[in-house]
């Protein structure tokens, strides 16, 4: 597979003519003008890498003939770069890998590591243009097209393609090869981040911000999970010093949202505060689409349950709880709202099953339009769950320590209605997060048999994991779905190679839960956190430069 560079978005009928398309569905304003019918729109990133299999192949045969000598191991310190496009290559052969067969990768001797570290990122990490995306990479061909490309985006992107291909053929060193790249992208942010124009650049952003998904994909100890937030709590730094004018360009408005995804899920999970820029900026984007402010409106309500957790001193905080309990029920209310309220292209399909299958918790699981639009109900599951967990712990000690509370006398039998209600909402939101996992999986059925239609993109996994970890999680799921849910991480880990699901497998497994990494459940801030980002930022540039 090459990379071809940005297609045209432009419908069929304006290419052929070489017209000005305004993308506007369901046909365009020059097929209507000319009373044409518009054939619609094709995904940009079903293009930007062409099939070279077969040329590939004919040129392997033309080698074999020539020389008899193997071609050369695979070492990054010793091939010389090539200069042509990044390479891939995808075999048809399947590997016995359960609980599903998988297409497998091999690695084409005839490109560099390089080459082929970057072309697995564009294939995992680009994911498409959709207005609804928010975890992806998908502005960098644009970035890319700008030219002038710094080495600080390439050396983080390479490392996360080299960390991929590693994961993949379990090629251990590929892997100091990535950690190479890591550094070297690091030196040279550091020095980027000492000039204000250089640290307010998109590309500087997108690096760093790289650099936390990267940990992601390596992780294997606490110490991982702390790096990836501080180099959140960089990319947060950066952000307010880019300032909100920056939000008026699509690129600008993207990164900021890809960031405030990562901060939301970062604090959530440190119980700590939502920095209050965030929340605010995301209060301004009255430019977005109806689709769009649906997605900034569930970010809001995680960003409340975000900060009423980090209000709590620890998870068994008892200090107020009606005052706990009647915010969250306010948050639970508007939870149920949002899900009620959202637009028809939020709308997702249910297929109910005959038969029981292992890649399938349940006897149903979901389709939906595309995989934003999945992720973005798998957040408000996972916020709403949560939500609904400290009503019940909240509403347990409340009974057993002053059962004459106001609260609990309120209305009849209030306590039973309630903690029937957060229960049965709980156990559907952990279903419904299990039946997403197939559609992110990329699992087909047919004639009762499940099968990957295609090797799902890396980034789809990533997507998946903080869903499915909260759900197995959740303190009343039973031990099937927690074993299921550890199984689909570990899968997870195994074949896509993140190893952050590998943690959160383990720690299922064991019945604890990720935040005893903490050493201490009192230390939540993550202003507390500091790194090397958030240091050059405040040591080289003065306050009062930043924007406003």
């Amino acid at each position: 597979m090459v990379y071809c560079g940005k297609p045209s978005k432009a419908c069929g009928e304006c290419r052929l003519r070489r017209t000005k398309c305004d993308y506007k569905k369901p046909s365009c304003s020059q097929c209507m003008r000319a009373g044409r019918t518009c054939i619609g729109y094709r995904d940009p990133s079903d293009l930007m890498f062409r099939d070279e299999s077969e040329g590939l192949s004919a040129r392997r045969q033309r080698l074999k003939d020539t020389t008899s000598q193997k071609p050369a191991q695979l070492d990054p310190a010793m091939r010389k770069p090539h200069t042509s496009k990044a390479i891939v290559v995808l075999s048809q052969s399947r590997s016995p890998t359960p609980p599903l067969a998988i297409p497998v990768l091999t690695i084409n001797p005839y490109f560099s590591v390089e080459e082929q570290a970057t072309c697995f990122f564009f294939q995992n990490y680009v994911i498409g243009d959709d207005s609804l995306a928010t975890g992806s990479f998908e502005i960098l061909p644009d970035v890319y097209l700008t030219g002038g490309i710094s080495s600080a985006l390439t050396d983080s992107l390479t490392a996360m393609g080299l960390v991929g291909l590693a994961h993949f053929y379990k090629a251990s060193s590929l892997l100091s090869s990535a950690t190479f790249k890591y550094n070297s992208a690091m030196r040279t942010l550091s020095s980027q981040l000492r000039n204000m124009e250089e640290a307010k650049s998109d590309q500087t952003f997108i690096a760093i911000m790289l650099l936390g998904y990267y940990e992601v994909n390596t992780c294997n100890s606490p110490q991982s999970m702390e790096t990836w937030t501080k180099h959140i709590n960089g990319a947060s730094a950066l952000m307010q010093l880019r300032g909100k004018s920056s939000l008026r360009t699509p690129i600008g408005y993207h990164l900021f949202k890809q960031l405030r995804t990562q901060v939301i899920i970062n604090s959530a999970h440190r119980q700590a505060a939502v920095p209050p820029f965030i929340a605010e900026w995301s209060s301004e984007l009255n430019f977005e689409t109806i689709e769009q402010a649906q997605g900034t409106a569930l970010s809001l309500l995680v960003i409340r349950y975000t900060n009423l957790r980090a209000s709590m001193s620890c998870w068994r905080d008892y200090s107020s709880p009606e005052r706990i309990i009647s915010t969250a029920y306010a948050l639970e209310c508007d939870f149920a709202n949002w899900a009620k309220t959202c637009p028809l292209r939020y709308i997702y399909q249910t297929i109910n099953l005959t038969e029981r299958v292992d890649e399938v918790f349940s006897d149903h699981y979901h389709v939906y339009s595309n995989v934003w639009l999945a992720t973005t109900w798998n957040h408000y599951r996972c916020a709403r769950l949560l939500t609904n967990e400290i009503i019940l712990h909240q509403l347990g000690h409340l009974y057993e320590t002053d059962p004459t509370s106001p609260l609990l006398m309120s209305h009849p039998c209030y306590l039973e209605s309630q903690m029937l209600d957060s229960k049965t909402t709980l156990m559907h939101l952990c279903e419904d997060i299990c039946a997403s996992v197939p559609y992110f999986l990329g699992v087909d059925f047919k004639n009762g048999q499940a099968a990957i239609r295609q090797l799902p993109k890396a980034m789809y996994a990533n997507l998946l994991i903080w869903p499915l970890y909260s759900a197995g999680a959740t303190w009343m799921v039973s031990d099937l779905m927690i074993n299921w849910v550890a199984g689909r991480l570990q899968w997870i880990a195994d074949v896509m190679g993140i190893r952050q699901a590998a943690a959160q497998a383990q720690f299922l497994g064991l019945r604890k839960h990720l935040l005893t990494w903490e050493a201490d459940d009192d230390v939540r801030d993550s202003s507390d956190v500091s790194s090397p980002e958030v240091d050059l930022v405040i040591r080289s540039l003065s306050v009062d430069e930043v924007e406003d």
